[in-house]
């Protein structure tokens, strides 16, 4: 009988919600770190792990996880992962893995080094209409793509970025970084690699609330000579 993987977690806000409840499902959750300690014990508590409000603590814990789930905000993805792999764990990475290339390569040294798994959360690629476009894009059933166009909108009002990390140039990163990385990784797997990008971007609707553009728009040349555009908007509904 294969035992159950087992799982720590860090960062307690939402997402980490929907990780605990899945870990249940499929492995066990021992562990969970959140600077808030209230956040943590709410989190520990429902699942019977243990609870840490320092990352240093939970990795160097006597709860014996194999994989630390990061659900921290953006800008800590990386430092929080590069410190789990160093510390002997295989890591499961919220998305976006980071906000910037330089840490996303740090990242990929430190799980070679350490002989450890880095992943990371990019589950539409298993939603069943999303594998069958790429299915027949593979066997070449819609022949040579010359052309793709992703539009994405979103809606997030002010009470949504108040008193958070998110909206943050540093935390956060960025519309696309958030909202439509999803989207974007999608293009990116189903399309090639990208050659070059331009974009045109601004804040119409949450001036004086999010650190970036909440509508732009984005032309792509890929490897492969295809051409594909990006047009994306944040409403404030």
């Amino acid at each position: 009988m294969i035992s159950k993987l087992k799982f720590a977690i860090i960062g307690c806000g939402r997402i980490a919600q929907r990780h605990a409840e899945h870990i249940s499902k499929n492995g066990i959750l021992v562990a969970v770190c959140d600077i808030v300690p209230e956040k943590a014990k709410a989190l520990a508590d429902k699942y019977n792990a243990k609870a840490y409000v320092k990352v240093e603590d939970l990795l160097s814990g006597d709860h014996n996880a194999d994989v630390i789930a990061i659900c921290s905000p953006n800008g800590l993805h990386a430092e929080h992962s590069i410190q789990s792999l160093n510390a002997g764990y295989h890591v499961l990475c919220e998305k976006p893995i980071a906000i910037h290339v330089s840490d996303c390569g740090e990242m990929i040294k430190a799980a070679e080094k350490a002989n450890k798994r880095l992943f990371a959360i990019k589950q539409n690629r298993f939603n069943p209409p999303v594998a069958a476009v790429k299915q027949l894009i593979d066997e070449n059933r819609l022949g040579k793509v010359y052309s793709v166009q992703l539009s994405c909108f979103w809606n997030r009002n002010e009470d949504y970025y108040k008193d958070s990390w998110k909206g943050t140039k540093d935390m956060d990163g960025g519309t696309l970084y958030t909202q439509f990385s999803h989207f974007i990784d999608l293009l990116y797997w189903m399309i090639g690699d990208i050659k070059d990008a331009k974009a045109l971007m601004n804040n119409y609707a949450h001036k004086d609330i999010i650190d970036f553009e909440d509508t732009g728009a984005v032309i792509i040349q890929f490897y492969n000579g295809a051409i594909g555009t990006i047009n994306y908007t944040v409403n404030s509904y």
